[in-house]
């Protein structure tokens, strides 16, 4: 046996997103979960600790209890260790502390009921750190956690290697870490086994010569990488890497022996003190960054590492925080702020209360991190994820709903942080969240009854690699090796760029604009000749029902008032002091999730009667519109728009370019929707009425609803 043979702590991590597919759910357990469990049963030398976040836990429960008894017996047998963390994977530093206890609590009470063990570590999502959460693990009876090697050169460490034990307090309350090796974080599962058997050679060598006994090396990533990732079920099952891996930490005369976190404390290891700054792994923090400041970032980081000062580099260049996301993404930071909303209101609630629980619980499932960000994978340009979210927070804000007495209910509150007042409305099944200080917009549009956002519209925001500034973290995977996505610079084909357009404001409804002729729908996808209202508008005061304010926007002087009234309608109103020279609208960016899908419609009705019928992405131009419906009978709802006076509607879909893995892909975001009037009413293009523009929404069950439109 190597006198310093590596003992090998490893910790994987087994999560998929709240709100994703069942398919995707499966495919994971079939390619990556159900294999890897299978090569760690074949081998029981292999210890290891597993962490399930709690929406997978809550899908293989009522979906595949079978491999989920599996998972379980491995840990009763001891060779397993429960990793506890927050049950929805939280970003846990940006949730309130309440929550982020009450999510450690709800993972580390879930495996003390199935297996009889109660968790001594915790995962943290995304190794998302700030010093506070030290006090709060401690608080939630954490021992340890799994953090990056590279949070300790943050901290200033230069180290060749971090092994063996840290540990770092807040108020005198510690938790113990261990550093998880960046190098074996692009060996494993990605290179042959020799190279993961030289670098662990290596580690124990320097022990050695060191004369420091065992050393600890800690390997904790994610499971999906054994099986999920891009070729990685064939290099790892099919051609035998990981029953290779595993053989090689079973042979007492190999370099390192896998071993479980919790052998580490039993054994009493001494643990080095350190002070860790707010950090992620490094990639989260450049994926963090304004997209302009990636090139700069790259150069800086470059120059840096020259004449052999790479340590130094990776320990004094860094990027931004995982919070940026929420700067970067007006969608994302809307999103939070509302679901912090729904968590204080549900936990206002009277203790004991009827929903009371179910809404909490809610709550925090919408905590879930993964529809928040943007890096290497989709993260929130997929609809589907953010639906998941508001899904969860709705049905929070419905609970809540029903045990107020108030038919109309009108908020004035900054619920989002930012010093400026936003206005949140709610009558029946209907809910609005408008933002004064950005002219007026209805930034979400909700049905409770459903728990359906038909806002949920990412804007097409400008990333660094549409300009070809792509992250990569190494040269590529060599001979007889399978390359990981961090390692792939996927080139943006020019051809993909044409004709695309990025959004300088966020796509919200309720954007007034005016221009001197409606566009055609290329046009309103480019907003080509419409110039726009944006930014505080001349005044705004709010109502018992709403609010009204004034504006200008290229000589057009108006005022516009919001109500909302019992029964869960939406008025808006535009009056005119000062009309423009040509045409006024309105947009409106709804989504149905989907542009075409056969129990998804959208409708646009003429004053004539006509109906104009087509899938809820399509484009559209249609003259004397007196009505727009999107119809959805899968979530079991339809919007119903009313215009008076009768408008033009045109229609453009939404599109985005993104990278996802090894390839970039176009996702529907949604579809713009522009509400056209020739002033003064009354002429030659709107002759049916002459009163003001104004627009009702309501939500009614499929198929017509209320009756009162087609």
């Amino acid at each position: 046996m190597t006198s310093g043979r590596v003992r090998l702590v490893m910790a994987l991590h087994f999560h998929q997103p709240v709100g994703n597919f069942d398919t995707v759910f499966q495919d994971a357990v079939r390619l990556s979960y159900r294999p890897l469990v299978e090569h760690v049963e074949r081998h029981p030398g292999v210890r290891a600790a597993f962490h399930l976040s709690g929406s997978l836990l809550e899908w293989l429960e009522t979906r595949d209890r079978p491999f989920l008894e599996r998972v379980i017996a491995l840990v009763g047998s001891g060779q397993i260790e429960p990793l506890g963390g927050g049950f929805y994977e939280p970003i846990l530093t940006v949730i309130p502390r309440e929550d982020a206890l009450d999510q450690l609590g709800r993972l580390a009470s879930w495996w003390k009921r199935r297996s009889g063990m109660r968790p001594r570590g915790a995962w943290i999502a995304e190794r998302v750190w700030e010093q506070g959460l030290a006090e709060v693990l401690a608080e939630a009876g954490v021992e340890y956690t799994i953090l990056d090697d590279q949070h300790l050169r943050f901290a200033g460490l230069l180290d060749e290697r971090f092994t063996g034990l840290f540990v770092t307090e807040r108020a005198g309350r510690p938790v113990a870490f261990f550093p998880s090796d960046f190098e074996l974080r692009y060996l494993i599962p990605f290179r042959p086994i020799d190279a993961v058997r030289t670098h662990l050679q290596a580690a124990a060598d320097a022990a050695t010569r060191d004369a420091g006994g065992r050393p600890i090396l800690t390997y904790g990533d994610d499971a999906e990488k054994f099986g999920l990732w891009p070729e990685t079920h064939d290099w790892v099952y099919e051609k035998g890497w990981l029953e290779s891996f595993f053989t090689m930490l079973e042979d007492s005369d190999g370099p390192a022996q896998a071993v479980s976190p919790g052998t580490i404390l039993d054994a009493a290891t001494p643990a080095r003190k350190v002070y860790i700054p707010n950090a992620s792994y490094a990639e989260m923090l450049e994926w963090a960054l304004p997209a302009e400041s990636v090139a700069a970032f790259s150069a800086t980081r470059a120059a840096a590492a020259g004449e052999g000062r790479e340590m130094a580099a990776r320990a004094f260049v860094r990027g931004s925080l995982w919070d940026m996301f929420l700067a970067r993404y007006p969608e994302a930071d809307q999103l939070h702020k509302h679901v912090l909303r729904s968590s204080r209101r549900a936990r206002a609630l009277a203790p004991g209360s009827v929903g009371r629980a179910e809404a909490i619980t809610s709550a925090l499932r919408a905590e879930c991190n993964c529809a928040y960000w943007h890096g290497l994978f989709g993260g929130i340009y997929y609809s589907h994820l953010r639906h998941g979210l508001y899904r969860s927070a709705l049905d929070a804000d419905a609970r809540v709903a029903s045990r107020q007495r108030r038919p109309v209910v009108v908020d004035v509150e900054d619920f989002d942080g930012d010093r400026e007042r936003e206005v949140v409305a709610r009558s029946g099944r209907l809910q609005a969240f408008f933002r004064p200080a950005d002219a007026g917009t209805l930034v979400e549009l909700d049905d409770l009854e459903t728990r359906f956002n038909v806002t949920n519209v990412l804007s097409r925001w400008k990333e660094s690699y549409h300009e070809g500034s792509d992250i990569v973290h190494a040269a590529g995977e060599g001979a007889g090796a399978v390359a990981s996505p961090h390692e792939r610079a996927v080139g943006i084909a020019s051809a993909d760029l044409v004709g695309r357009v990025f959004d300088v404001l966020p796509l919200r409804s309720l954007r007034d604009f005016v221009c001197d002729t409606p566009p055609d729908p290329a046009g309103l996808a480019r907003f080509e000749g419409m110039t726009f209202l944006s930014g505080a508008p001349s005044w705004w005061e709010p109502a018992a029902d709403g609010f009204r304010m004034g504006a200008s926007i290229a000589g057009a002087d108006y005022e516009r008032v919001v109500t909302i009234e019992n029964g869960g309608i939406l008025r808006v109103r535009w009056s005119f002091e000062k009309e423009p020279a040509g045409w006024f609208g309105t947009l409106l960016c709804l989504s149905l999730l989907t542009p075409r899908d056969p129990a998804r419609e959208r409708r646009i009705v003429r004053s004539d009667g006509g109906v104009v019928r087509g899938a809820p992405g399509e484009t559209a131009e249609v003259d004397g519109a007196s009505a727009l419906v999107l119809e959805d009978r899968v979530f079991g709802f339809a919007l119903e728009v009313a215009i008076t006076p009768a408008a033009r509607i045109v229609a453009a879909p939404i599109e985005t370019l993104q990278r996802a893995e090894v390839r970039y892909e176009t996702a529907y975001q949604g579809t713009l929707f522009a509400l056209c009037w020739r002033l003064p009413p009354g002429s030659a293009e709107s002759p049916a009425d002459d009163g003001a523009p104004g627009i009702r929404l309501s939500f009614q069950a499929p198929g017509g609803g209320s009756g009162s439109l087609p």
